[in-house]
């Protein structure tokens, strides 16, 4: 028996954090079973986000069911959106548990997290590819990021107001080789200054009277 191992694979709905957890063991102790699954499930998910600054903003929400979403795209028709499975796997021998190794565990532990992490950034760029292309919200760089391209990106937005009626601002995420070219760009000349601050007064407007209709009886 020392040299076999014991496995833990976690699967996890995507859009939750909802995990279920499969332990082979040589005897059944399910009372532990349940808390080392909440254990891992827990650590893991919480590592994965500490490790990704996009994971470590969103919030995760337990479903009791797998479900999809569905757009609709530019030209009315639904355009669906099916869930997809996210998760990872680990394993610890027999003997790293006999000796209370506990290096092997937190290795495996730490492996687990990159591997959910990466995961859940697939399915969430790809998930945010599929309702960009279905809506229209899509700007073709041709290779190459300028001033005008950001600004049609940000004109395509629609913004949120937070408590105070101010423009919650976007994040961006985007590919280090893109990031390299925002950065050679530099400072906006007084000009763009200018566009960007008649470009957040006009979606702050915007944002007002979107509230406004909707408290219309």
């Amino acid at each position: 028996m020392d040299g076999s191992r014991h496995s833990v694979e976690v699967r996890s709905m995507p859009r939750a954090s909802l995990v279920s957890v499969f332990v082979t063991m040589p005897f059944a102790l399910p009372e532990y079973d349940r808390a080392f699954s909440a254990f891992v499930s827990e650590t893991v998910h919480e590592l994965a986000r500490a490790r990704d600054p996009v994971l470590a903003e969103m919030h995760f929400a337990t479903v009791p069911t797998t479900v999809g979403s569905r757009v609709r795209d530019r030209e009315g028709l639904d355009v669906d959106l099916e869930p997809e499975n996210v998760g990872f796997e680990m394993s610890t021998s027999v003997t790293a548990v006999r000796a209370a190794d506990y290096d092997e565990f937190c290795i495996e532990v730490d492996q687990a997290a990159d591997m959910l992490a990466r995961d859940l950034m697939r399915v969430w760029v790809g998930t945010m590819h599929k309702i960009t292309e279905a809506t229209g919200n899509v700007v073709d760089a041709g290779g190459k990021l300028t001033f005008e391209v950001v600004y049609e990106m940000l004109d395509k937005i629609e913004y949120s107001l937070d408590e105070n009626d101010e423009l919650i601002m976007p994040s961006l995420v985007m590919h280090p080789d893109t990031a390299k070219q925002l950065e050679a760009l530099g400072p906006p000349s007084p000009e763009q200054n200018a566009m960007l601050a008649e470009l957040r007064e006009r979606k702050r407007g915007e944002a007002l009277a979107r509230r406004r209709r909707r408290r219309l009886p």
